[in-house]
């Protein structure tokens, strides 16, 4: 099984259309990360016509914390309501520079709100989560009441992430290109993790390996193979929201060989 706990379909079909054909013609799963109604849509259109991929791909909407926008709200619960949705994310909170600082308590406020939304739904929440962990364990209640926490290109350290899980909170860490481009910190969390709480992700078209210009799904295969490396195991194939020790083993038919995180 080749799984994408967090990519954006729409904008990587616009820089690569060919990523189509590697859903299709793979065992493959994803959730399709989405800020619009528009991008919602898009999905789902894509789905309807594709419909060999109605069982790989879920779609998941949030207010971006890099864009927060309160009117969206409506636009949230509105894809609750009608079950168009598989889980609420990304969502988060982000300070990592000035521009994104300015925004951060309303960051917070939408954050709070969206939790909400999810734990009231039962859905999944994914997570964008940058220069913000203490925030996070603010919420550490409302958390651990929620049906499964994906943190999305976890780039906190390996006892931020123990921390996490040790609170109660049904914990999953993301990890994409940034293990093969030599993040210290991710690479230790992968090392240390209990299996069952890693995914693989590639954020594609966003965060690619060095020398690439955007990311794509078949990232995912170097991807797996360096988290074999750096557990030093055979196996450690990822589903998209679901514990790796559940993954089911696939092979691919072919190897085809910045937003902001």
């Amino acid at each position: 099984m080749i799984s994408d706990a967090h990519f954006h379909l729409k904008q990587l079909l616009e820089v690569s259309p060919e990523q189509a054909d590697f859903i299709k013609e793979n065992i493959f799963k994803g959730i399709c990360s989405c800020r619009t109604l528009e991008e919602v849509e898009f999905v789902e259109n894509f789905i309807a016509k594709n419909p060999e991929t109605v069982q790989k791909l879920k779609i998941s909407f949030g207010i971006h914390p890099q864009a927060p926008d309160e009117k969206e709200l409506k636009t949230l619960e509105k894809l609750v309501f009608e079950n168009r949705i598989a889980a609420v994310g990304e969502i988060g909170l982000d300070r990592f520079n000035e521009e994104f600082a300015k925004t951060f308590d309303l960051q917070k406020k939408l954050f709070v709100i969206q939790l909400e939304i999810a734990k009231k739904a039962g859905l999944p929440v994914i997570l964008h989560i940058r220069k913000a962990i203490q925030e996070v364990f603010e919420q550490i209640q409302t958390l651990k009441e929620l049906k499964k926490v994906i943190f999305h290109s976890f780039s906190g350290t390996a006892e931020e992430a123990e921390s996490i899980l040790n609170h109660g909170v049904n914990a999953y860490f993301s990890f994409g290109n940034a293990i093969l481009n030599g993040h210290k910190k991710a690479i230790e969390t992968v090392r240390s993790l209990p299996e069952e709480r890693i995914l693989t992700e590639t954020d594609a078209p966003y965060q690619p390996k060095k020398g690439d210009h955007f990311s794509k799904l078949s990232d995912l295969v170097e991807i797996m193979d360096k988290i074999n490396k750096i557990r030093g195991c055979d196996s450690s194939a990822t589903e998209a929201g679901e514990p790796a020790a559940k993954q089911s083993e696939g092979s691919m038919k072919n190897r085809h060989d910045e937003e902001k995180q």
